[in-house]
């Protein structure tokens, strides 16, 4: 039990560090002692920084990536799906903040470098998740034309673009209201706003 409490206590403070500074400027070193720990006994737990973020991944990003497909493949209708994938989407973002506003930034981190490498995979699924949402609306909406692709990365921003508004102010507001109008917003356009 106390190796498990001080593996997540090394994600937890990676966690952290790699929010405030980036995962380029964070070394093993100042992770070991952060986490009072010495650098061997970090090296027990991961062999390298690459393994302590492969270790993120599977611990906390793997299973959101998890109950995302599951509310989407349970949702019987189009405007439910997406619903129900902001609602997931949002309520795990905003639990581990931190976490979510580092893979935000860090997705943009060049593509042959290590963070990247690891997160791109993941990056792809929850692309994938809301593109099978448009893909299975095609019958539905007659604006597809081979755009699903775009309309996936459309939500997926403007969901982004909210969850780092609401936490510049200070004060996370991410509330099922908040990811109505989003969701109104994206399905009526501009124009909307007068109507919500």
């Amino acid at each position: 039990m106390a190796n498990e409490q001080t593996r997540l206590k090394i994600l937890q403070v990676s966690i952290e560090l790699f929010y405030e500074k980036g995962y380029d400027a964070v070394g093993v070193q100042e992770i070991a002692d952060k986490c009072e720990l010495t650098k061997p006994a970090l090296y027990y737990h991961f062999k390298n920084k690459s393994g302590i973020l492969e270790g993120i991944m599977q611990q906390y990003i793997d299973p959101v990536v998890e109950k995302l497909r599951e509310v989407v493949n349970s949702s019987s209708s189009f405007e439910e799906s997406l619903h129900n994938f902001a609602y997931c989407y949002v309520s795990e973002g905003c639990e581990n903040l931190h976490l979510y506003l580092m893979l935000m930034t860090m997705q943009y981190s060049p593509p042959m470098s290590e963070f990247n490498n690891a997160f791109i995979r993941h990056c792809t699924e929850i692309n994938n998740i809301v593109k099978s949402i448009f893909i299975n609306a095609r019958g539905l909406l007659g604006n597809m034309n081979g755009r699903e692709n775009q309309f996936a990365t459309t939500f997926l921003g403007m969901i982004g673009f909210h969850m780092c508004e609401y936490h510049s102010e200070k004060e996370p507001k991410m509330n099922k209201s908040a990811v109505d109008m989003i969701i109104h917003q994206f399905l009526h356009g501009i124009y909307s706003w007068r109507e919500y």
